[in-house]
């Protein structure tokens, strides 16, 4: 029987599962095709360049889904605490209480740094970017809160190393429990709805006829 044709998502998804578990070194062409369900000469179709060019597609659908789900909100108008609440407990989703492994992180730990270096610093880049805006809107002073936020992102990644490593899950809930109180220590607005205007279009300029 043929293999169903996959959707784009459907295929990224199924690579990113693979990278995931293998690292780059360790995912061959004969495991992403077992893992996708297409045979090698069909990946080569949707990827000329083969497995440097899945790696750098599965780090771009991360990026996405970060964008969508974490650095997006995280620069909504919500009330701060509910914004990094939000994000640890759709992180401890996304990653199984810390059982799967952060594909950036994993990535920038190993060789294939060096090829994909621009993609995992603008992943954590960013990411330091929104927590930081999420810190500043609790009253914090903008250092105050730059310095939070690299430290709520190695708390972040220490704890998804250290749960995988260990294999316990509690390591991950444990860290999501106390860290909010640690990175809005002191602030003034962490439970009320910012004072930052959300980003509207302009409003157009009315016509006056006579």
């Amino acid at each position: 029987m043929p293999t169903p044709l996959l959707t784009r998502e459907q295929l990224l998804s199924r690579l990113c599962e693979t990278f995931r578990r293998h690292g780059y070194e360790g995912a061959s062409m004969a495991l992403i095709a077992q893992d996708s369900g297409l045979g090698k000469a069909s990946l080569y179709h949707y990827f000329p360049d083969g497995k440097v060019q899945m790696a750098g597609a599965v780090l771009g659908y991360v990026r996405q889904w970060f964008e969508d789900n974490v650095f997006g909100p995280l620069e909504s108008v919500h009330p701060p605490r509910q914004r990094i609440v939000a994000m640890l407990e759709l992180l401890g989703q996304y990653y199984k209480k810390g059982q799967c492994a952060c594909l950036p992180a994993m990535f920038a730990q190993a060789a294939e740094r060096d090829l994909f270096a621009d993609a995992i610093s603008d992943f954590y880049h960013r990411w330091l970017i929104a927590l930081s805006q999420t810190l500043t809107d609790s009253g914090l002073a903008r250092d105050i809160a730059q310095r939070r936020a690299y430290d709520g992102l190695e708390r972040i990644q220490g704890a998804l190393v250290m749960a995988r490593g260990l294999g316990d899950d509690r390591l991950f809930a444990s860290m999501a429990q106390v860290l909010p109180d640690q990175l809005l220590a002191g602030a003034a607005r962490s439970t009320l709805w910012t004072t930052r205007a959300p980003r509207l279009p302009a409003t157009p300029p009315i016509s006056r006829v006579g």
